[in-house]
């Protein structure tokens, strides 16, 4: 009995050997394809799932981080950028003990930590700029506490002191500040950081701090000199009016069923207005004003001392006006009062509501008594004034319904991409294969169907001969139909004989004939 690989072997020739050069090919291309599906699928299932161990270094730490993970043979990734390092998320917590352990990052704003590295008999120069650098390093490191802000670079000029007033220049600082992607710093920001800095340095002000962003754009420090303040200002003002207004109509109509716009004018200029009363000096509220002066005039008239009345006639007769003279007494009093003033400054700060337009939609058919309810309870809700012009409107008509796309799009964008990856990184492979498979049964089964060169195949109730025409096969031959080697008119006698029996057994008991080959066939 001939060995079955060897067998096997036979048969994949003869079966090679009869195909064209086309589908030799093609089971080539399908070979080399299924290898290299599966090896990517084992290379892939076999590959660490990576975490981030850390992100933002600078080139230098994160190559020091590199070269501490290769001397301990720790496998690792280090992104384009080379400012994150990448290693497998069994061994993050370990990796960064052993990274804080070895001291691998150092700190680029060292600080006050310079003090204790200070060389004995260094030279003044050499100390100023270790006092400045300290400076410098402590500021960055407050600085950075911020949230927004990602890195930042502090410069300080500090001038030499003159023992002449005029001559005595002030420090100045310069702040460049980089910012996380999508952040802007409100103007109050930007003045705490001009005042941080400012305070953490002796004789510097803050109007002499300069502060810019990576984009070279200087920031400023003033609501009304930042026209995206003023913007951002009247936004939110608007959204949390709106707010207002929205919760309070959503418990009459429900979720989803109201609308509310406000846009406000809004007043940004700054004003000074200066008041100056004068109040009456005595008046019916009992305001006497201050005293400033008081005189008195005393007025008398009568006969001198030691004058008789003889002589007092004698003088009415000389002056005839004079008549009827007699002692009296006359006093005059006058009194200056201070006038009374009243000086009042009044200081009008920018952001004064000038008008206000609230536009409201319900999904609900409403009445006239009800819109004018309504109006009424979003003017208390929303603080607006009516007699300064405030226009509400109110309208009661049904909502169109909204697409279901539209209603949480980033989601959805990121349920698409999600199911994408997925489909890119578990369902590609097995799809690859499947069509891989389904390739090579095609190409298996049609060689099954054609016949090698020098057989004879039956195949229900036809066969085909050497040279693949179909024939017709009648019943009898159909029940004792083997494949016959083509040189059967060569064989001697005695195998003759021995086929003859062969046919006469399977003639006589088919069955026990298929049994017999069987046997045969698993010895």
């Amino acid at each position: 009995m001939e060995n079955y690989f060897d067998l096997l072997a036979r048969d994949i020739k003869k079966l090679w050997g009869g195909l064209d050069l086309s589908k030799r090919v093609l089971i080539i291309f399908l070979s080399l394809a299924a290898v290299a599906a599966i090896s990517f699928i084992i290379v892939k299932s076999t590959e660490p799932e990576w975490g981030v161990l850390y992100s933002d270094l600078s080139e230098t730490d994160s190559l020091a981080i590199i070269e501490n993970l290769k001397d301990s043979g720790y496998p690792y990734k280090l992104s384009d950028d080379r400012s994150t390092v990448l290693v497998p998320i069994r061994l993050k917590e370990e990796l960064r003990v052993m990274v804080a352990e070895n001291d691998v990052i150092k700190d680029s704003n060292p600080g006050f930590e310079l003090l204790s590295k200070m060389q004995f008999g260094a030279t003044e120069f050499q100390n100023k700029l270790t006092k400045q650098r300290i400076y410098q390093d402590e500021l960055t490191r407050t600085i950075e506490r911020i949230r927004g802000v990602k890195k930042v670079r502090v410069q300080l000029a500090e001038p030499d002191r003159s023992v002449f007033s005029n001559r005595d220049e002030l420090p100045t600082a310069s702040v460049m500040l980089i910012l996380d992607a999508g952040t802007r710093l409100k103007p109050d920001q930007v003045k705490a950081i001009k005042n941080l800095v400012a305070y953490g340095v002796a004789r510097l002000k803050p109007e002499n701090v300069f502060v810019t962003d990576q984009n070279g754009i200087s920031l400023a420090d003033k609501l009304v000199d930042n026209s995206a303040g003023l913007i951002d200002y009247r936004q939110e003002f608007e959204t949390k009016t709106a707010a207002k207004v929205q919760k309070v109509l959503q418990r009459l109509v429900g979720l989803d069923n109201v609308s509310v716009e406000v846009s406000a004018d809004i007043n940004f200029d700054r004003t000074k207005k200066t008041v100056e009363k004068y109040l009456p000096a005595e008046g019916g509220d009992g305001i006497t004003g201050i005293l400033e002066s008081e005189r008195q005039e005393l007025e008398t008239y009568g006969k001198k001392d030691g004058e008789t009345s003889a002589e007092i006639e004698l003088e009415e007769e000389e002056s005839p006006g004079k008549k009827g003279k007699t002692d009296y007494q006359k006093t005059r009093n006058s009194r200056d009062y201070k006038v009374s003033k009243e000086i009042e400054q009044v200081v009008y700060a920018p952001g004064k509501v000038r008008r206000m337009t609230i536009a409201v939609a319900l999904n609900k058919i409403l009445t006239s008594n009800q819109k004018e309810e309504i109006k009424e309870l979003v003017a208390s809700a929303s603080g607006a004034d009516l007699a300064r012009g405030d226009i509400i409107t109110v309208t009661g008509m049904q909502f169109a319904p909204l697409p279901e796309d539209t209603s949480t799009p980033i989601l959805k964008q990121i349920e698409r991409v999600s199911n994408l990856e997925f489909i890119i990184s578990q369902v590609g492979p097995l799809v690859v294969i499947l069509v891989l498979g389904l390739g090579a049964l095609y190409v298996l089964s049609s060689l099954l169907k054609k016949p090698i060169q020098g057989e004879v195949y039956s195949s229900g109730g036809s066969y085909y001969d050497e040279y693949g025409d179909e024939h017709s096969e009648s019943p009898d031959l159909l029940e004792t139909s083997v494949s016959v080697p083509a040189i059967e008119a060569s064989l001697d006698p005695e195998t003759e004989k021995m086929k003859g029996e062969i046919n006469a057994t399977i003639n006589n008991d088919p069955s026990e004939a298929a049994r017999l080959l069987l046997s045969y066939i698993k010895d």
